[in-house]
């Protein structure tokens, strides 16, 4: 997106020819002789020894197709372990599945219920002054920022992303740490009004039962809605409403790709990437989440290498 600078490749002078002159020997007609009457013994030894070899010489035909002259009873145990093999795989990953299937119907009766999202939200507006902001006074910028940046499959999976899931519990084993949330929308929505935003690993089977009870009950245009409302986008801002206002002194739905894009990078680690703190590290989150953009496909390369180059007022 951004053009790089590329360093000239280096001037190379021609190195000077190098010639290879081959001394001159007079030839002697007697070795010539000698080698030809040596070499003319040596084939036909070879040849009588290549005779006998190839008439005592082993079956050397390949293991199938010796396989293949084998009694059917003889053949039949590979087949038998094989099947056997099969059979255990898709036992055990039905088993998986039941227990899954099993271990959700519990959870659901036994974690609270998330009726009350949308008073919960309302609830954090209140508290801080801010005010609801409709999705559909919200641009489609923003919309597709934020789900390009933290839940690229939010259309596609109903409150917990298996595929996302595995990736980032391969990645942080991988690391010994933890490097990926591996988290959707939802979840990140159940941590910040259910779970006061705990970070412990023994709650995440918590909150993934509390994100499929969430999607069950609302719709995504609601549970989009809610999110951009009640997540902080640092500097004191809670809400899209606040956020606009302090960041840039303007309502939502004037925001450009270049603020929209700034501001769906916050809620990641609000305090660290305040604009009034550390722009810097605010305008390299912007460039991630206008690189997803555009790999995502909601915009194109060079839409986000001008929003990216678009000032916003706050320089780095």
């Amino acid at each position: 997106m951004t053009t790089s600078m590329m360093t000239p490749p280096l001037s190379i002078s021609a190195s000077p020819a190098l010639t290879f002159q081959v001394p001159r020997r007079s030839f002697n007609w007697g070795v010539a002789s000698a080698t030809t009457s040596f070499y003319c013994a040596c084939r036909a030894i070879r040849s009588e020894f290549v005779d006998d070899l190839s008439r005592t010489r082993p079956d050397c035909r390949s293991t199938t197709q010796r396989a293949d002259r084998m009694h059917p009873a003889m053949r039949a145990p590979r087949r038998t372990r094989r099947q056997s093999a099969v059979a255990v795989v898709v036992a055990v990953a039905l088993g998986l599945r039941a227990l899954f299937a099993i271990a959700v119907a519990v959870g659901f009766v036994i974690t609270p219920s998330v009726d009350d999202m949308p008073h919960r939200v309302d609830a954090i507006l209140a508290a801080h002054g801010g005010t609801r902001v409709a999705l559909d006074d919200v641009p489609d910028v923003l919309s597709e920022a934020l789900i390009a940046i933290e839940d690229e499959r939010f259309y596609q999976h109903r409150g917990i992303d298996t595929q996302g899931l595995v990736r980032a519990v391969l990645t942080d084993l991988y690391h010994h740490r933890a490097l990926e949330g591996g988290s959707t929308l939802s979840q990140q929505l159940i941590k910040v009004l259910y779970m006061n935003n705990d970070d412990d690993g023994w709650r995440k089977p918590e909150n993934l039962v509390l994100a499929l009870k969430l999607e069950s009950k609302f719709d995504k245009h609601t549970i989009l809605e809610n999110y951009l409302n009640a997540v902080y986008y640092g500097h004191g801002a809670y809400g899209i409403g606040q956020a606009s206002a302090i960041y840039f002194h303007r309502t939502p739905a004037t925001l450009d790709l270049a603020r929209a894009s700034m501001l769906a990078g916050l809620p990641q680690s609000p305090s660290w990437y305040d604009l009034y703190r550390n722009p810097c590290a605010a305008r390299a989150r912007q460039f991630n989440v206008l690189a997803q953009m555009a790999h995502v496909g909601y915009i194109r390369e060079e839409q986000a290498a001008t929003a990216y180059s678009e000032p916003i007022g706050f320089p780095c």
